[in-house]
C-alpha cells in the first residue's frame, strides 16, 4: 500500500513485518525512487518511479506478501530465473508491451519501460454513476472504440507469433492519460503473463471476472481465451455492465478481481472445478442473447448507442452458448480491431451533452440528451453505407477544430497502420462555408487522391478546400499504385 508519504511504498513480508520501500536497486546497479502505486493484483504491485517512463513490478506470493531475497531465497531465485527467461522471449518489434529490462536485487520483481503520462484502463470502465458521469469529459465511447481497436491490434500482433497474453484485464492495460492528446497509446504490462503454448502450465494466470469458461475449468490458456477476455473487457467498458450480469446472475457478484494461478485453483479443491460465480462461469446466457432472453436486463448503458451490427455479431459469436463452449469459433483479435476501428470512424460527439455515439442516419437527435444533431460530415461507400461520420463546428474566426480521416476508411485494413490519419480536416469560412482537407505527407507518394464535384475530379495537391454549395454532389477517391481504388460519396447533413 501507499503511505501518507507518497514516496514510500509499504508491504508485509513473508513474516508479517511491514517493509517500507523508498527506492530499489536493479541488476544493472541503477537505483529507482518509488513515486506511487499504479495498480495491484494477485501477482504483484506495479509502481511508478520518479522517471515517468520507468515502472517497477513487485512480485507477491500467494498471500499477497513481498518476496525478499534474504527471507525467501528459493522463491526469489525461481522467480528471478523466470524473469530472465521473459527477457529472452522473441517479442515482436515495436510491441507495446512493458517487459523486463532489469531484475530487482533485493525483492522479487523487475524494471519495465512504459510511456510517460499513462493511466490504467480500469479508469475507463464505468461501473458506477460517478464514472458514467465522467464519460462526457474523458472521450466517451468514441475514445473507447479507438483504444479497444488498438488493444485488439496489440493482441493480434502477439497472436501472430504464437504468443498468448493469458491475463487480460483493465488492471493490465495502460492508456494515454489525456483524452485530448492527438495520439492515444495502449500498452500491456506484466509480461510474465505472456506464454507460448507448451510452456509450464503452472505459469498460467487469469482474473476470474474476465476469464474464459475453459480457464475456470482448469484448461490451458490460448489465443481463443485471450479474445474472450478482450470481449468481456470491451463490453463492460462500453455498456457499464458485465456481459453476464443479467437477471439470472447472482446479486453482489464481482467480489474477486484478483489473479488466480492454475496451481492455486487446484489447491482450492482437488475434486471440484473452479466455478467462482455464475457471471463468470459461462453457464448462463449473456445479457443480449437473442436465442435465450432469460438473462436479459435493461441495466447498463443503452446498447443502441454503441453497438453496431458488426460488433454485436462479434460479441454474440463470443458469448453465445456455442462461443462459450467452442473456443475455436470465437472471432479473432484482427476482426475485433477492425470492428472497433469502424465504430470509432462512425461516431459523432454531441456538442450539447459531450457524449458520443455511433451515428444513425434515421435519428435526428442525440440519443443521450435529445438535442438536435449538429452539421455532420458523412463518407459513404458504394452501397450507401456510412463508413465515416464526424460533427462539424463552423466558427466565426474562419476555422473549426481539426480532426483526422483514418487510413482504414480508404485502404484495406492493416493492424499496424489502420489508425494513421490520411487527411486532417477542419471547417473554414472562406467565401462561404467549406471543409479544408490536408493530405498527410506519408500518403502523397503511395496513393493518388481526387475530389469529385458534380462528377468532375480534381487531384489533391497537399490541400483542398471543398466549398459547400446547395445542390452539388461530392466524392472522395483514393487510387493506389497497384490501381486499387475506392470512391466514397461525401455528404454534409444538418446544414441550415
Amino acid at each position: 500500500m501507499q503511505n501518507a508519504d507518497e514516496n514510500v511504498f509499504s508491504l508485509c513480508d513473508s513474516e508479517g513485518n511491514t517493509v517500507e520501500i523508498r527506492s530499489v536497486l536493479d541488476s544493472y546497479g541503477c537505483s529507482h525512487d518509488i513515486a506511487k502505486v499504479l495498480g495491484q493484483g494477485g501477482q504483484g504491485v506495479v509502481c511508478l518511479t520518479r522517471n515517468p517512463e520507468i515502472v517497477i513490478k513487485f512480485a507477491l506470493d500467494s498471500k499477497g506478501r513481498l518476496i525478499c531475497r534474504d527471507k525467501n531465497k528459493e522463491t526469489f531465485l525461481k522467480n528471478d530465473a523466470a524473469f530472465k527467461a521473459i527477457m529472452q522471449k522473441p517479442f515482436p518489434e515495436r510491441l507495446h508491451l512493458a517487459y523486463p529490462m532489469a531484475r530487482l536485487v533485493d525483492y522479487s520483481g523487475y524494471v519495465m519501460r512504459l510511456m510517460g503520462d499513462m493511466m490504467g484502463f480500469s479508469d475507463l470502465v464505468p461501473l458506477d454513476e460517478k464514472a458514467i458521469g465522467k464519460m462526457s469529459e474523458d472521450g466517451g465511447h468514441r475514445r473507447r472504440f479507438g483504444l479497444l481497436a488498438k488493444l485488439a491490434a496489440l493482441l493480434a500482433k502477439m497472436h501472430s507469433v504464437g504468443m498468448v497474453y493469458c491475463d487480460l484485464s483493465p488492471n493490465n492495460v495502460f492508456v494515454t492519460k489525456d483524452p485530448k492528446f492527438a495520439t492515444q497509446n495502449v500498452w500491456l504490462i506484466d509480461a510474465d503473463n505472456v506464454f507460448i503454448p507448451g510452456e509450464d502450465f503452472e505459469k498460467l494466470v487469469y482474473t476470474p471476472r474476465y476469464a474464459a469458461p475453459e480457464l475456470l475449468e482448469g484448461k490451458s490458456c490460448s489465443i481463443n481465451s485471450d479474445v474472450y477476455s478482450f470481449a468481456t473487457l470491451a463490453f463492460e467498458t462500453l455498456a457499464a455492465l458485465h456481459p453476464f450480469a443479467g437477471k439470472m446472475a447472482k446479486v453482489g457478484g464481482f467480489e474477486d478481481d484478483w489473479d488466480v494461478t492454475a496451481k492455486d485453483a487446484k489447491k482450492e479443491d482437488e475434486q471440484k472445478q473452479v466455478d467462482i460465480d455464475p457471471q463468470y462461469s459461462g453457464k448462463i446466457p449473456w445479457v443480449e442473447d437473442f436465442s435465450d432472453v432469460s438473462n436479459h436486463t435493461d441495466d447498463g448503458l443503452p446498447r443502441q448507442n454503441f453497438l453496431t451490427d458488426e460488433t454485436f455479431t462479434l460479441f454474440n459469436m463470443t458469448f453465445s452458448e456455442e462461443g462459450r463452449e467452442n473456443p475455436k469459433i470465437r472471432p479473432t483479435s484482427v476482426l475485433w480491431a477492425r470492428a472497433f476501428a469502424h465504430s470509432q470512424a462512425q461516431s459523432v460527439r454531441c456538442p450539447d451533452c459531450g457524449m458520443s455515439f455511433v451515428y444513425d442516419e434515421s435519428a435526428k437527435k442525440c440519443p443521450w440528451c435529445d438535442k438536435k444533431h449538429p452539421p455532420i460530415l458523412l463518407l459513404k461507400d458504394e452501397n450507401g453505407k456510412v463508413v465515416f461520420a464526424h460533427e462539424l463546428e463552423f466558427c466565426e474566426d474562419n476555422s473549426g477544430p481539426e480532426f483526422s480521416l483514418p487510413e482504414h476508411v480508404f485502404m484495406p485494413f492493416d493492424v499496424n497502420t489502420f489508425y494513421r490519419g490520411v487527411f486532417k480536416a477542419r471547417t473554414v469560412n472562406y467565401n462561404g462555408r467549406g471543409i479544408e482537407f490536408s493530405l498527410q505527407l506519408q500518403f502523397a507518394d503511395n496513393c493518388g487522391f481526387f475530389m469529385g464535384v458534380n462528377g468532375k475530379d480534381e487531384k489533391f495537391l497537399g490541400r483542398y478546400i471543398l466549398q459547400i454549395r446547395k445542390g452539388e454532389t461530392y466524392a472522395l477517391k483514393c487510387v493506389g499504385r497497384n490501381e486499387w481504388s475506392r470512391t466514397l460519396s461525401v455528404e454534409i447533413v444538418g446544414m441550415c
